[in-house]
């Protein structure tokens, strides 16, 4: 019986693989960002209210949110790729 990939249901594994790298690759790269700004804040100077009022939103809410952002993209990445390993377990 030959294959009819009109006739197919399911995700491009392939697709979903790379997709699932790339998902895994920005959030690393997100979390290095953070990281960067994170570093420079404690090394510059720099004095004021709006220094002071950036500071506070920057532990507060931005950081957290951004960090939170990198694990669901890491976590989303993850779970493509297992769908992409049952996809390939039951098309066989």
């Amino acid at each position: 019986m030959s294959h009819d990939a009109s006739r197919f249901y399911g995700i491009d594994t392939t697709y979903a693989r790379e997709s699932s790298r790339q998902m895994d690759a920005n959030a690393q790269d997100l979390g290095a960002m953070v990281g960067n700004i994170s570093a420079m804040l404690e090394s510059v100077v720099w004095v004021g209210p709006g220094a002071k009022r950036f500071k506070q939103d920057w532990d507060g809410a931005l950081r957290p949110e951004l960090e939170a952002a990198g694990r669901s993209l890491s976590e989303n990445a993850r779970e493509l790729h297992r769908r992409a390993d049952l996809q390939d377990e039951v098309s066989r």
